[in-house]
């Protein structure tokens, strides 16, 4: 079994020459999504003031466990029995400088934490991704993960035993990003790196709709990075690089636009809100939750102020069904999960 080598040991002037290249391509996607970006109403990072998380330092109690290296995390999703699902990259980084190798991780992708305790409690999915980029609960308890890197959508049941394997030249996705599954058990596939589209299935993956294309009018998308739905069954699109939130009904009509969200990278929604995870720069993420009408009513920042902990690149989010919890999984060189708890007023 192969295994790539980490980016954050060896020559310091490695490192060096990878964290500035990191930050020019990062000045150059905010430098694009400015141009792209609808106006609206600005919010900065001081907006982290509102009352809202606070780190959970004793969650996890290990981690990757197992002997395992540090892994990309790219998403975070809570099980029905209330443990939580860390899907990582194994051996597979995706960095900016070197993008990511086309063969599949050979280590477990879905890491099982118990929720109270933070343990290591199982694991699987080895041999089936090559880039894991988001992952899913649905009301049955079914698990969805979305592979950019073999341009497919899986559907597992609650063990990790495969139920669907969606992706073919018919359907056409290109790195699609995330999926969500509406109250009659159709489901909706943000296609995403490429496509920038929406594409709607019924329950037996049968393509009924899709919706979109580059640009940055309504129904438009520049990287549709990820989908929620709430209880009426509204599609939330993170329209990343136009910094914007597209709120959609189930036929594709745009119901309204959120446009003050600094690339938004994954929308979650929970209790009546919509969270949305943005990253500000490489180490800046902030979370947001958002109500109805798309007032911030809470919000933090990724980072605690006064950490010296690597906090870069959050990409995965999961909300605990009464808020209350949090979880952030770290891509690039940040490679962990960290739980959230609402702060003590």
């Amino acid at each position: 079994m192969s295994t790539a080598a980490s980016p954050v040991h060896g020559d310091m002037r490695l490192v060096n020459n990878m964290t500035m290249n990191r930050r020019f391509f990062l000045g150059q996607l905010s430098w694009a999504a400015g141009l792209l970006a609808f106006p609206g109403k600005q919010l900065q990072s001081a907006e982290a003031a509102v009352p809202g998380f606070e780190i959970d330092p004793t969650w996890p109690a290990e981690f990757p466990g197992s002997g395992q290296e540090p892994c990309q995390v790219a998403g975070v999703a809570i099980a029905k029995d209330g443990r939580i699902l860390v899907l990582n990259r194994g051996e597979n980084h995706w960095m900016p400088s070197t993008g990511y190798r086309q063969e599949r991780i050979q280590k477990p992708a879905v890491l099982v934490f118990d929720d109270l305790d933070g343990r290591l409690v199982g694991s699987w999915g080895e041999g089936l991704f090559v880039m894991p980029h988001q992952i899913s609960v649905d009301p049955a308890g079914n698990i969805w993960i979305v592979d950019c890197g073999q341009d497919k959508v899986f559907q597992f049941d609650s063990t990790g035993t495969l139920l669907l394997e969606l992706g073919s030249d018919q359907i056409g996705f290109r790195k699609p990003t995330d999926v969500v599954v509406l109250s009659d058990g159709c489901f909706v596939v943000s296609d995403g790196y490429t496509n920038a589209r929406v594409a709607v299935f019924d329950q037996k993956g049968r393509m009924i709709h899709a919706w979109g294309q580059k640009g940055k009018r309504p129904l438009e998308f520049q990287t549709p990075h990820s989908i929620a739905r709430d209880e009426n069954d509204l599609l939330y699109v993170a329209d990343r690089e136009n910094h914007r939130v597209q709120i959609l009904n189930r036929e594709g009509k745009v119901q309204t636009i959120w446009t003050h969200l600094e690339r938004p990278l994954t929308v979650r929604y929970a209790a009546g809100s919509l969270f949305v995870l943005s990253n500000l720069d490489a180490d800046s993420g902030i979370v947001r939750q958002l109500n109805r009408q798309g007032e911030v009513l809470s919000s933090f920042m990724t980072k605690p102020t006064d950490s010296q902990e690597d906090f870069e690149w959050p990409h995965g989010l999961a909300v605990t069904d009464d808020a209350s919890k949090i979880y952030v999984g770290f891509t690039l060189t940040g490679r962990r999960v960290h739980r959230y708890q609402r702060a003590r007023q």
